[in-house]
């Protein structure tokens, strides 16, 4: 792989992810982002990198490539995970001015409403962009074409929906298209993709899905790699399970994924699966997406008595390393015996755990991140003893009863970053917590005045470090 490629590639993707936005109030282009497993997974579909060494996958080559932009100053990073991973990036506006000119004139990716800003000249001019460019971006409303010679050769399209507009072209003609990617808009008035289930030569698919249904024809893109639909309660076919070259499969929420009669079907290269809603986790699916690796579930039924969802199968997934488990409806009864020990950053929403029992959380080795969200655990003390969280980066505890928390510094040695909101019955933090060295940042709200009780204390116990105080309204 060129480098200078890729540069092109996540460069102008930036760019174009950042006219998106375009209409929020207060955003320049200068400091527009790109969230940066967006920018990994469209490399990875037009195949901009190769595995360049036997032991490292394709994920972790664009990780890399993305990496080797920023300490080139072409690409800024806006923000980090705890872990010091790119989280999100953005361009300077004149990296970005010389950027998109460059992939103009290489014909590397040509930005069709910058080159042509008026409908006249994209009337005119669109037919013979689309014969000599292979990757555009475009609107909507400039892909009505009547000329499908025209449009053979392109291989990827990000589009820029208009509002307003409901697309009544297809991108059946551009029978070579391998990515397409249409922009997110809250306004939704984005709806139809045309005969895209027949674009068979399709790597990455993002848009909306009319009527949040996949249809069966979805198995005629056997080489699809990234499916994310903008939708809620979306349907899958049984077909879904044919795509043996899925890696990321991604929704608001899915509906109860339908399995195949024959268990010969499975997703091996699947990583990715969020949000999947009352999945059970039968030995016959764990067994059909052995390589997992972000679980993301959502239960709004009540049938954790019997077992029906099988959650003890969860510590079957040995790749699994970070897990999101939503509960939308019911009260609480414990839920969670068993987690992945592959696990580094688990996020918990509605009552799924005691706070007695969370040393099923505490004794997962490598777990850096947790956050127990809309009362996640049940229970008013929390204690915690040695040798749990030992690897813990990030603890945050958002809208929860807890009155009292026992703990100390030895039991979360390499916290660095603690954050409690929506705590208003909690009186303080553990004292001990100001023996924490790696400890940089504490972020507390107001409902309880926490803040006032002991802030001051812990101020004087570590003197050097970083305190950030959210005051809600």
């Amino acid at each position: 792989m060129e480098l200078n490629s890729t540069v092109g590639y996540v460069v102008d993707y930036c760019k174009i992810n950042s006219n998106s936005v375009s209409d929020s109030p207060g955003v320049s282009s200068s400091s527009r982002s790109a969230l940066k497993s967006q920018i990994d997974h469209l490399t990875i579909a037009k195949e901009l990198i190769a595995r360049r060494y036997a032991f490292e996958t394709v994920d972790l080559l664009a990780e890399h490539c993305l990496e080797d932009l920023t300490r080139q100053s072409l690409v800024l990073v806006t923000s980090r995970k705890i872990d010091g991973k790119i989280k999100s990036c953005r361009l300077h506006s004149m990296v970005r001015d010389s950027c998109v000119k460059q992939a103009g004139q290489e014909k590397f990716l040509l930005p069709v409403m910058d080159y042509f800003p008026t409908p006249i000249l994209r009337r005119h001019f669109l037919p013979q962009v689309l014969q000599n460019h292979r990757r555009v971006s475009v609107s909507w409303h400039d892909l009505n074409l009547k000329d499908s010679g025209h449009s053979s050769c392109t291989t990827c399209i990000i589009c820029i929906p208009q509002r307003g507009y409901r697309p009544k072209s297809s991108v059946q003609n551009f029978t070579s298209l391998r990515v397409l990617h249409v922009l997110r808009r809250n306004d939704r008035s984005y709806r139809e993709l045309g005969q895209v289930f027949e674009l068979s030569n399709l790597t990455y698919l993002a848009s909306n899905i009319p009527d949040s249904i996949v249809p069966p024809a979805i198995a005629k893109l056997q080489n699809l790699q990234s499916l994310i639909i903008y939708r809620s309660d979306v349907r899958l076919p049984v077909e879904i399970w044919s795509l043996r070259m899925l890696r990321h499969l991604i929704a608001f929420t899915f509906q109860p994924l339908p399995l195949p009669k024959r268990a010969t079907l499975s997703l091996v290269h699947l990583k990715t699966l969020s949000m999947a809603i009352d999945f059970v986790c039968s030995e016959k699916v764990v067994e059909m997406i052995p390589n997992i690796k972000k679980l993301g579930i959502c239960y709004s039924q009540e049938k954790f008595g019997s077992g029906y969802y099988c959650l003890g199968n969860l510590i079957r997934f040995h790749r699994v390393e970070k897990l999101k488990l939503e509960m939308h409806h019911g009260s609480y009864v414990p839920r969670l015996i068993y987690l992945p020990l592959s696990l580094n950053k688990l996020e918990l929403s509605g009552g799924w755990i005691s706070w007695r029992d969370m040393m099923i959380v505490g004794s997962l080795p490598n777990l850096q991140v947790v956050k127990l969200k809309n009362h996640a655990c049940h229970g008013e003390h929390w204690e915690t003893i040695e040798g749990e969280f030992g690897n813990l980066i990030l603890l945050l505890i958002d809208e929860s009863n807890l009155q009292r928390w026992t703990a100390k510094s030895s039991h979360f040695p390499r916290l660095k970053c603690l954050m409690l909101h929506r705590c208003p019955y909690l009186d303080e933090i553990p004292h001990d917590f100001g023996n924490i060295h790696p400890l940089k940042l504490i972020e507390i709200d107001d409902h309880k005045n926490i803040y006032n009780i002991y802030i001051g204390k812990i101020t004087k116990m570590i003197p050097c470090e970083v305190f950030l105080i959210l005051f809600q309204t």
